[in-house]
């Protein structure tokens, strides 16, 4: 799987799954079942870490998860995050993004919307494959309470389209959208090119993601990572159901 076979997945209407993992025996197994990419995402902060939120999640964690990763699984598309602070700058930005492609991952994601685009725009001219992320962005909500968090996603969602259309148009390869009514996800995902990913926001987006974790052991851990009001489909039943027949299948 490579970029070129998820965009032709968005033209011809095939839905686009993916997973997070961040280690290399689950990586293997993700390929083995045929995901069609993998997340190393920051939420190895809450997984793997045990922590709160993904405020302290380093580059060097990213490194060392996008690493076994890679291990894991050779053959597989993987995306990581680049995570909190690593991003504020042209020069920062690519640095840090190189040093994750060089740990194994073919595309970067960073959360932000129009504001992101001249370090989307920078990091395409050193041949570096964006996913951009909108709606709920985890790392943009440090210190704040419930009804702070409420009101930045409101705002957010104001400009959410023009946000959208701006990452496409400096060259994001992707877009995940995060905790976004169905009918603003179904209407992004119609107007532009890139595949959209959907996190907790209904089913018309051209493809999900889902946390692993939450899939195999109906986990609350993620919950700091979406709104509570947001849809996600029932996809993830298909997905845990397909994982545990594998792994009885195998056993």
């Amino acid at each position: 799987m490579n970029l070129t076979s998820l965009k032709s997945m968005k033209k011809s209407g095939k839905k686009i799954t993916i997973l997070t993992c961040y280690d290399a025996s689950f990586a293997r197994l993700l390929e083995s079942i045929e995901v069609d990419a993998i997340l190393v995402g920051d939420s190895l902060g809450m997984f793997i870490k045990g922590e709160a939120n993904t405020h302290d999640v380093s580059l060097n964690d990213m490194i060392y998860h996008t690493k076994s990763v890679s291990h894991g699984a050779q053959s597989s598309f993987i995306i990581s995050d680049l995570p909190i602070h690593t991003y504020e700058t042209n020069d920062l930005a690519y640095k840090n993004a190189l040093a994750l492609i060089e740990a194994g991952a073919h595309m970067v994601k960073l959360e932000g919307g129009a504001s992101l685009t001249s370090i989307v725009t920078h990091l395409k001219t050193k041949d570096i494959k964006v996913c951009g992320h909108i709606g709920y962005m985890p790392q943009s909500i440090k210190n704040m309470n419930s009804n702070e968090i409420q009101h930045a996603l409101q705002k957010t969602l104001g400009t959410i389209i023009e946000d959208a259309k701006a990452l496409e148009k400096s060259g994001a390869d992707m877009l995940v959208l995060s905790s976004v009514p169905e009918d603003i996800a179904k209407h992004i995902t119609q107007e532009i090119s890139i595949p959209t990913i959907g996190f907790h926001s209904g089913g018309t987006c051209d493809g999900e993601v889902f946390i692993l974790y939450d899939l195999l052991m109906n986990s609350n851990t993620s919950q700091d990572l979406y709104l509570d009001n947001t849809e996600s489909s029932n996809k993830n039943t298909d997905i845990k159901n397909l994982l545990l027949e594998f792994i009885k299948n195998r056993s």
